[in-house]
């Protein structure tokens, strides 16, 4: 039970650590996993915690290489083979020997076996964490396209250098020829391993989609199986797992081009999975740094309180002089597929996006436990020297990757995608409006276009109060006035005074008034029915939209109708609300009052609506942002990649329409409140 409470707080903490960056975007993410880590090993029962590497690698990650394989482009990773081997193999290695040789060079009681060990752990890189502090900037794709390359494979040579380097470190002596041996060996033999494997689950599923067994658990349960199975058996024979893994997943990925249109569903659903396990699992990877990094730092203070320092230095060495090689490397040594006339900010782009992050990690604590030389170098001071290169790679990523990759001045300014977006609903919702022969249908849909525009702002309570007070004063104020001019009856005036009432205490969202006026109008239900189902319904209604109907039926009642009184007053809301927001703009607090106004009029005075036609006006709203973007792609003032985000979204609000369409109708008349004689 400890440890299933340990992964949900690991959760809890990666779900906070994500909101935190989506506020304060200049701080990575790995740092602030990092973080919320160190604030979870506080907790009495988790202290001292350090993670078993090799169920690490085994569960975390073989299905993170694996998704990153299956959807990388298989074109630009073979149109890009040569740069692939320079950077994933021969740049691996020179930076292990020339750092290692340097670091020796400078701290001589770092041994040179080890000082290769420590290179080889920082050398993989991580594309994605680093992706993420970019600007989108059209001049910078190549670069990038290379980064993501090398990210699939150099990790594997830096898995294999290190248990190169860990094996002379351990024994004591180094064999070139052994070690070339070993390295062709793992690699070569990981690689096609993992193909072979690759392809006998590509033909599995293929044969399961031919006849029909295609359903999504039957699918990605066997695709979630892969990595799993393919890094156990290549471990078991001594080979590369993480090669293994990678090559397993380019196979995969090529079976998911070839279906293209075909098993849609599947493969939307995958897709989601697949990302949401991918942000999980690389959250994970750093929240554990961070709970095991105090106990690390403790270990090292109780065996030589000096040494902190030092470390760092080393941490710093090992970062520059692996930056330097680097840059150099794919200045000369690097094929930009096109011609460039920034050259050199290509490779510092390159250079400085080469930061150590989520592979690194557990390399480190695949270190042996009884590591020690001479008592200056232990196992806890190489993983926290490995953990200040990651932190230094990946904060001065963050500073400078976003300043190489912001567009130039003169350059033409991209729209973002939040105003297309905006404009794209927009449209529609212009165009739904002139569908004058369904009112009440019209006004669901431009009500549920509506709130898209504000689903991303803060509601402020006191303001949305504010709004309700100054309509309900204003309605109140047109009563008087048709009850002075004789217009409405006393009791109607009286009736529907209460009404109001009703609604803006309603509309202060407090629970405990919600349950009470549940309760109230479910009491007044059971004595005009003398029904238990219909108090029962009434109980898990909404007041507000409860006490609309339950006062209309009081009304006909007493040979009365709230209909035209509601009319008048709804109109004279809606324009005091017109003049605010004529003033101030629109807001998502206007947005709610005025939908609240809407809704009630809607139920209270138009026809009931009817779900074919709610039906065709959705689709017609779909059919109008769909063809709002495709012209503007057509007229070049829209990218490929902002269009087919563009359609995606329309694609998710299409789906959850059909998933959810009957919510659309469920807050209509609700069956106990139809006329009964």
């Amino acid at each position: 039970m400890s440890n299933m409470f340990f992964v949900l707080l690991i959760l809890i903490g990666i779900v906070v650590a994500t909101i935190i960056q989506n506020h304060w975007k200049m701080i990575p993410l790995p740092i602030i996993f990092i973080i919320i880590g160190v604030f979870l090993s506080v907790i009495p029962l988790y202290q001292h915690y350090i993670f078993n590497p090799s169920l690490f690698l085994f569960l975390i990650i073989s299905p993170l290489l694996y998704n990153d394989a299956q959807s990388a482009s298989r074109y630009w990773i073979g149109r890009g083979a040569v740069n692939i081997f320079s950077l994933s193999i021969m740049l691996v290695i020179a930076t292990v020997v020339f750092v290692g040789f340097g670091v020796h060079a400078i701290f001589k009681f770092i041994p040179l076996a080890l000082a290769f060990a420590l290179c080889a752990i920082v050398t993989p890189t991580d594309a994605s964490a680093v992706s993420a502090f970019a600007r989108p900037n059209k001049k910078l794709q190549i670069p990038f396209t290379i980064l993501q390359n090398e990210s699939l494979f150099n990790d594997a040579t830096g898995f294999v250098i290190f248990d190169i380097a860990l094996i002379a470190v351990i024994g004591g002596s180094f064999s070139w020829t052994m070690a070339l041996t070993d390295f062709i060996l793992e690699f070569a033999g990981g690689l096609l391993f993992g193909a072979i494997v690759g392809a006998l689950f590509h033909m599995l599923r293929s044969f399961l989609i031919s006849i029909n067994d295609d359903s999504p658990l039957v699918m990605i349960s066997i695709e979630m199986l892969v990595p799993f199975l393919v890094y156990f058996l290549a471990d078991h024979f001594n080979l590369s797992g993480v090669l293994a893994v990678v090559a397993a997943g380019l196979v995969q990925g090529m079976e998911n081009d070839n279906l293209r249109l075909s098993a849609s569903r599947m493969q939307l659903v995958r897709n989601n999975a697949w990302e949401m396990a991918e942000e999980a699992l690389t959250g994970g990877v750093f929240v554990l740094l961070g709970i095991s990094l105090p106990t690390i730092i403790e270990r090292i203070f109780a065996s030589n309180s000096q040494l902190l320092l030092l470390l760092v230095l080393v941490a710093a060495v090992v970062y520059t002089l692996k930056l330097v090689i680097r840059l150099l490397w794919t200045r000369y040594l690097v094929w930009m597929h096109l011609p460039s006339n920034h050259r050199w900010k290509d490779s510092w782009l390159m250079a400085v996006s080469g930061a150590s992050g989520t592979i690194s990690l557990p390399l480190a604590f695949l270190l042996p436990e009884d590591l020690s030389y001479n008592g200056a170098l232990d196992r806890d001071a190489l993983i926290f020297i490995v953990t200040v290169v990651i932190l230094l790679s990946l904060t001065i990523a963050a500073v400078i990757v976003p300043k190489l990759t912001k567009p130039e001045e003169n350059s033409e300014k991209i729209k973002p995608i939040e105003q297309w977006s905006r404009e794209m609903i927009m449209v529609a919702m212009a165009k739904i409006k002139h569908e004058k022969d369904y009112p009440s249908e019209v006004q669901i849909v431009t009500d549920a276009l509506s709130s898209q525009l504000h689903q991303h702002k803060r509601s402020k309570r006191r303001e949305r109060i504010r709004l309700f007070k100054l309509g309900h004063d204003a309605e109140l104020k047109e009563l008087e006035q048709q009850h002075r001019q004789g217009n409405i009856t006393d009791d109607e005036y009286k009736y529907y005074q209460e009404f109001m009432a009703l609604s803006l205490y309603t509309v202060n969202f407090n629970l405990i008034r919600n349950i009470l006026l549940r309760i109230r109008f479910g009491i007044h239900i059971g004595r005009l029915y003398q029904d238990v189902h219909s108090v029962q319904d009434i109980l898990f209604t909404s007041p507000l939209i409860a006490e609309q109907y339950y006062w209309r039926q009081q009304f006909e009642l007493h040979g009365e109708d709230i209909k035209p009184i509601e009319d008048f007053g709804y109109r004279t809301v809606m324009k005091a609300l017109r003049g605010v927001r004529k003033e101030n703009g629109s807001s998502s607090e206007l947005h709610e009052v005025q939908s609240f106004y809407q809704q009630r009029h809607r139920r209270l005075n138009l026809p009931q609506p009817q779900s074919t036609v709610l039906y065709q006006l959705f689709l017609e709203a779909f059919h109008t942002e769909y063809e709002y973007f495709q012209q503007a792609l057509v007229d070049g003032r829209l990218d490929v990649e902002v269009a087919e985000e563009l359609e995606q979204n329309i694609i998710y609000d299409e789906m959850a329409y059909i998933q959810n369409h009957t919510a659309f109708l469920e807050s209509e008349e609700p069956h106990h409140f139809t006329h009964k004689d």
